[in-house]
């Protein structure tokens, strides 16, 4: 029930009470007709939690005062208390919960941020307005990515909560500039929400996303986003080092898919037995598989992590700036 608050309400005790009395009758309601809302009778804070008639319901001994009793007459007032402050903060903020469990409309002004829904929702006192949308992030951070692979003049940076890899100038070959990190070592799923920052198309494939290494072979496997003549498509490219191009991923969609929207989602999981799935989304919560594929195909990984990589185009007239990624979600599970 929502805190309630009114202006210089006071009332006097109709009749004794003892210092367990929990059915408090005064001479006025104060205007008010239900909880919740702070009292101080002597030096006692109670908390009204429902109102009939003159008689509050009340918790007592609250905010550390102590119970006692109270005479007949006695001053009954209403109070501002940290208590109530902190009360009213978690009515607007009605729940950071699950969609199931989003408690009934009722209290206007209330906000409702779902771990697990679509939009941010307004309680206007009879209904949820949804208002967004949002997609819950876990944020990583640059350090969770500690090596360097191919730096060259690439750089990372954490920024307002979110990283960014930048590759550097673009340059004439293929080159990957990745951060990684070790590659667990039970049956896992990475959920990568990122922002490319591709300036400028070209027939080069500038692209950005997840990767995947074998350290000793040299080996990548990326995953992510590129850029066409027009627009960004999925990607899966083999590469037999940092530097090398080898082939697109066996069983990558020829009709690939184009975003139309800029932010991504991005679903890798590996079961570590048998199997690799990579999934896309534009919402986070609903996926489409994009290939399932033999966990050594191509290689063996032992490091996993992101990575840019920009391309200049085949003149001046179809130049490739710098390629950068804001990583805003990297959830590991």
């Amino acid at each position: 029930m929502a805190e309630l608050f009114k202006n210089l309400a006071s009332t006097t005790l109709n009749g004794d009470i003892d210092d367990t009395t929990t059915s408090v009758v005064v001479n006025s309601a104060m205007g008010f007709t239900g909880g919740n809302f702070r009292i101080l009778i002597d030096s006692e804070i109670m908390k009204v939690t429902g109102v009939s008639g003159t008689t509050l319901t009340v918790t007592r001994h609250q905010e550390g005062t102590s119970a006692a009793a109270h005479a007949n007459g006695t001053d009954v007032k209403h109070i501002l208390t940290v208590g109530a402050l902190d009360a009213r903060d978690q009515n607007d903020l009605a729940a950071y919960d699950t969609y199931a469990n989003r408690p009934a409309a009722g209290t206007p002004g209330r906000i409702f941020l779902p771990t697990d829904g679509l939009f941010i929702e307004r309680d206007n006192g009879s209904i949820w307005e949804k208002f967004g949308p949002i997609w819950p992030m876990t944020p990583p951070v640059a350090a969770d990515f500690g090596t360097w692979v191919n730096q060259g003049s690439a750089t990372i940076v954490d920024n307002k909560g979110a990283i960014f890899l930048d590759s550097g100038p673009a340059t004439s070959g293929e080159n990957l500039r990745c951060r990684v990190k070790t590659y667990p070592v039970v049956s896992f799923t990475v959920e990568m929400a990122f922002l490319p920052n591709i300036w400028g198309y070209s027939n080069y494939y500038a692209a950005c996303g997840l990767c995947i290494r074998d350290s000793g072979g040299g080996k990548i496997v990326t995953f992510g986003a590129g850029g066409t003549s027009s627009s960004l498509e999925t990607r899966g490219d083999n590469y037999s080092s940092a530097t090398a191009w080898s082939t697109a991923i066996t069983g990558w969609p020829s009709n690939k898919h184009c975003f139309d929207s800029p932010l991504i989602f991005l679903k890798y999981t590996d079961n570590l037995t048998t199997t690799r799935t990579i999934s896309f989304s534009h919402d986070g919560i609903n996926w489409t598989q994009m290939l399932s594929i033999a966990r050594t195909d191509y290689l063996t990984p032992n490091q996993i992590g992101i990575f840019v990589n920009g391309i200049a185009g085949y003149s001046s007239s179809n130049g490739q700036l710098d390629t950068g990624m804001t990583v805003l979600s990297w959830r590991q599970y």
